[in-house]
């Protein structure tokens, strides 16, 4: 989905990223984000919200991040454990006007209303 006729465009979007670790080791996560990095996928985005991940290897998500992108970027990066394969889940709702606020206890600030 990063790139060919079913890329999504990413532009001016906060990306959300997490995954399995016993799926999805250390290794492949970084080449999964290498490969975003060199295509593009990093260069439009306006923050990036990491979810869940626990390895065996207690190598955190954000280390992996933060080793590929190697601050080549500005733009805010957010970390919680509230999506994604864990117990605790809440709803992203896609498509809304959204902030990341890094020195606020919420750290995502939803600028519309997501429900009708």
């Amino acid at each position: 989905m990063i790139s060919g006729k079913y890329k999504v465009d990413a532009k001016d979007k906060i990306l959300f990223l997490e995954d399995l670790g016993f799926e999805a080791p250390p290794g492949m996560v970084s080449n999964a984000l290498y490969k975003m990095k060199q295509n593009g996928v990093f260069e439009g985005i306006k923050g990036l919200w990491l979810g869940n991940y626990e390895h065996e290897s207690m190598i955190s998500l954000e280390q992996i991040v933060l080793d590929t992108l190697d601050n080549e970027y500005d733009f805010p990066i957010v970390k919680t454990n509230n999506f994604g394969h864990g117990l605790l889940k809440t709803v992203i709702p896609i498509g809304i006007k959204a902030r990341i606020d890094t020195d606020s206890k919420e750290k995502i600030e939803f600028l519309e209303d997501c429900l009708i």
